[in-house]
Parts: structure tokens; sequence; C-alpha cells
């Protein structure tokens, strides 16, 4: 068995703006991922979008020798606002930069992944033809769509767009990563039940829907039943950002254990370690492993 992950996505210029304090730091899905991935020992290689006058900031990586950079003339900016309640408004500037199956197969061996986890922060990152590629070579699958749900307008304001052609996409998707909005926003419903997904997840052909639901934990939807997660509870709430990256990486570094409540349990109590500091998770996998065996003999 391989259980060789790859991530793919733009990494990003970040502006982080909160009550307390405004500052710079790198940013993007991948980053975010790749830290976690890092931290409980997975092996892993990122596929990512950089500016050319920006390459320093894959020195912030772990193991660079496993970041595979595509140089661009621009890298994407973000910039993040929250208030008091974590929540978040955001403006960007978006380049067309996107990843295509050629640039894939001129930086690794495809032969060697099991398992991809893909974050376009753009509706042009990540073109359908390129996970259709990654299908094709018997990838694992998992989305994470917020960057076809949204653009910006002429004021670089970040707003929801709709995903017109989602079939092209996840025709080749096994499991779709999203918040309660951005559900909304992808499959155009007022409303989310269980009826609704389940629906959802027949029409496309999904293998799992993950929701996340902020404060309220997470639902994991599969073909045949609704699992809820619980979120875990933290009065030191630091830094938000990338935080709905960190939960899906550590749910498919668990995802190995064929248990979906522990891997979903897993991801919740690694994201509640990276809620309490700022940048990406840096706590060690015992720590983690050792909550998710205390939260399961006491459930």
């Amino acid at each position: 068995m391989k259980n060789k992950i790859l991530t793919i996505g733009p990494i990003t210029k970040d502006i982080i703006k909160t009550p307390t304090q405004t500052y710079i730091q790198t940013g993007g899905a991948s980053y975010y991922q790749m830290w976690t991935l890092y931290q409980l020992k997975k092996e892993a290689t990122a596929i990512i979008t950089i500016g050319i006058c920006d390459v320093e900031m894959i020195n912030d990586f772990p193991e660079k020798n496993n970041i595979k950079p595509i140089i661009t003339t621009q890298t994407m900016e973000y910039t993040n606002i929250y208030n008091k309640q974590l929540e978040r408004t955001q403006k960007a500037k978006l380049p067309n930069n996107p990843i295509t199956p050629e640039k894939i197969s001129e930086k690794i061996n495809i032969k060697e992944y099991d398992t991809a986890i893909l974050s376009p922060l753009s509706k042009n990152d990540i073109p359908p033809e390129t996970i259709k590629y990654l299908k094709t070579n018997n990838i694992k699958i998992i989305l994470a769509p917020q960057g076809y749900l949204r653009t910006i307008d002429d004021n670089n304001n970040i707003i929801s767009s709709k995903w017109d052609d989602k079939e092209k996409y996840l025709e080749n998707v096994d499991i779709i990563a999203l918040d309660e909005d951005e559900m909304k926003t992808a499959f155009n419903i007022q409303e989310i039940t269980d009826t609704i997904i389940k629906d959802i997840i027949q029409k496309y052909n999904l293998n799992t829907i993950i929701m996340t639901k902020a404060e309220k934990g997470s639902n994991i939807y599969t073909k045949n039943k609704k699992i809820e997660i619980p979120a875990i509870k933290t009065k030191n709430n630091i830094d938000a950002t990338g935080l709905g990256d960190t939960y899906i990486a550590a749910y498919t570094a668990k995802l190995d254990s064929n248990n979906i409540y522990e891997a979903g349990l897993y991801a919740s109590i690694a994201s509640k370690f990276k809620l309490e500091s700022k940048g990406p998770l840096k706590v060690d996998e015992k720590l983690i492993q050792k909550e998710l065996e205390k939260r399961i003999i006491l459930n």
C-alpha cells in the first residue's frame, strides 16, 4: 500500500487582522495541510503555485524537499479580517495560475500516491481535467471546493459565486469538504437537511460529504449514514485561519483507521490545538492521539 498523500493548491500571502493585532504570514490550504500532515507523521508532498518574488516563503514549510513549486509571476494574496466571534471577511488578489496535469507530471511520479487533497482558492486553480488526471491514476480525491464558490468584486472583496459546472469536477471526486455556507452555495440550496444531503451524495456519486459547523462541530455523511462529530471546546481562540484545512488534513491522515467517527474526532482535536496558537498546527501527534483515546474511553 502506497499510503502517500498529495496536496495541491496555491500558496498565499496572508494579511491577518484581528481585534487585537495585524500581521502577515504564509498561507494557503496546502501550507496548513502540509504542516498538519508533518506533525501527524504522514508522508506527503505539496504541489503549489507561488510568485517568483516570494519563493522564500517555501522556507516556512516543513520538509522543504517535499514542496514542488510551480513558479508564477504573482502569488495569490488574501486579507483575512476577523471580529471577536471569529467571523471572517476577506479581500483578495487572485492571479490566474491553473495547475494542469502537465505541470503535475513534471513535478512528481504520480504512481507513488494514493490520496490527493485538492484546495483551489479561485475558480481557475485546479481545472476539471486535473481532477480527472488524478482519478485515472487511481488516486482518492478529497476536494475542498471553496475557490470554486467565490470571486472578487471591483474592490477586491471576496463575494459568493455560483458553481454552475460542478458536475465536471465532482464526477471524479470521492470526498468533498465544506462548511455550512459553502454547502448552500455549492449546491444552490436554501436549507440543509439529511434528506437533501443524501440526494446530493446520490446525484453526484460521492462517497462522503464532510460539513464543518464551527463551534457546533461537524457532520460526516456517507451513502447510508450520518456521523456527528463534536467540536472540542477551548477558551483560547487565537487564530482561526487554516482551521478547515487542518481538519481535512487530519481527517485524511486518520482515514486508514477505517473508522469515520474516530477520524472526525481526531480532526476536531487537531483543529482545537491549531486554534490555540498563531499559524499552522505545531502540536505533536502523540498529544492528539492521547486526547483521542481519552475521549473515546469517555464516550
